[in-house]
């Protein structure tokens, strides 16, 4: 069985990673994003992958994005963008027909612009969400709070999740809807702004719930994609702060020799790439789960990803400014924006210790059905 990706898949990645190289260098990761580079990935398709064929997608899945979103961890591609593609593919797989046809085919041209709401100042994962949709006449009020929600404040869609009684369900709401406010949050991360959604008995109905009903089964799968994304893009930001490193040792001269000569470089070097080369694998498995495994299997390749690629993306790009002597710890050289963006993923979507504290359950889960 052949376990690798597809010319197509590669060719893709290529793309990809060269719009990438020339539309995001260092120099605007510390100045600012490129106003045009939404629309710039939008005309490469990734934006679409996720949307059905038949409501003008390509019909693709995870697993035809896990090059690209390693390549987006690459280059440091802004937490909003990634966000935008998880939560449109929620819609996709979830939405009625009627927000299918109304959000898709903007969300795949990059002119509708999606985020997603999840996390709370007590609470990273789904079970342990407060904010609640208390019922009305004219449908349900909310009142309460979403923080470290990417880039709100140029989003026409939030993709919220929330509590609707006993049951989670997905919603639909505009930055501009009435009761809804915004404060810019100050983060780690420097590469994109990140907001508190205020909500101050804002009014749902039932268009703006994802499948016309709460589902919980839709803001579990939304938030394993959300977790296995962020599982790929710190693989990608340990290959790069690799290849940073490896190059530097290349380079560098000590004792007119370079230092990528000396064996305890060596072994370093070498502790790093597999690290690195252990993520891909739990990444790229847990992309395929989010695909074609069933739930409980599902919940377990993403924990075990996101809780790996998190210790050993960060591992490794510790490992690269250590390597890289004083200069690695200076605002210019750039490796602080990936540390500090690992750390946020880290955090973000559950932490480690939760991830693999699910792993258990699950396995267990599994072993009792077995037995």
């Amino acid at each position: 069985m052949d376990f690798d990706f597809n010319q197509e898949q590669y060719m893709f990645q290529d793309t990809v990673r060269d719009l990438l190289a020339s539309a995001l260098t260092m120099e605007h990761l510390r100045s600012g994003t490129p106003a045009e580079l939404w629309g710039q990935l939008a005309e490469t398709g990734v934006f679409a992958l996720l949307t059905r064929e038949e409501d003008g997608g390509l019909g693709l899945g995870y697993t035809d994005l896990a090059l690209i979103f390693e390549e987006f961890g690459r280059a440091l591609v802004p937490a909003p963008i990634a966000a935008a593609i998880v939560a449109g593919g929620a819609i996709a797989r979830f939405g009625t027909p009627e927000q299918r046809a109304q959000l898709l085919p903007g969300h795949g041209e990059g002119a509708l612009r999606l985020s997603s709401a999840f996390a709370e100042t007590v609470a990273t994962v789904p079970a342990a969400m407060t904010l609640t949709a208390r019922p009305t006449d004219a449908g349900w009020t909310v009142t309460g709070s979403k923080i470290l929600v990417p880039d709100a404040a140029a989003a026409d869609k939030l993709l919220v999740a929330l509590r609707f009684g006993d049951d989670l369900g997905l919603a639909l709401v505009e930055p501009s809807r009435a009761g809804v406010t915004l404060r810019e949050q100050d983060t780690l991360d420097l590469t994109a702004r990140y907001h508190e959604v205020i909500f101050d008995h804002v009014t749902l109905t039932a268009g703006d719930i994802v499948g016309g009903r709460p589902d919980p089964a839709a803001v579990v799968a939304c938030f394993d994609a959300a977790a296995a994304v962020a599982a790929l893009q710190m693989t990608g930001m340990a290959a790069r702060t690799l290849d940073e490193a490896v190059t530097y040792v290349g380079q560098r001269k000590q004792f007119d020799r370079v230092i990528g000569s000396f064996q305890a470089i060596k072994h370093r070097c070498a502790d790093m790439a597999v690290a690195v080369d252990a993520c891909r694998s739990a990444a790229y498995y847990a992309a395929w789960a989010l695909d074609e495994a069933a739930p409980d299997e599902r919940a377990r390749a993403v924990s075990m990803a996101k809780s790996w690629c998190g210790d050993n993306a960060r591992f490794t790009c510790n490992q690269a400014i250590q390597l890289h002597g004083g200069i690695g710890f200076t605002w210019e050289l750039g490796l602080h924006l990936f540390l500090r963006r690992i750390k946020c993923e880290e955090a973000s979507f559950g932490d480690a210790d939760w991830h693999r504290e699910r792993v258990i359950g699950a396995t267990l889960r599994s072993m009792e059905l077995a037995g």
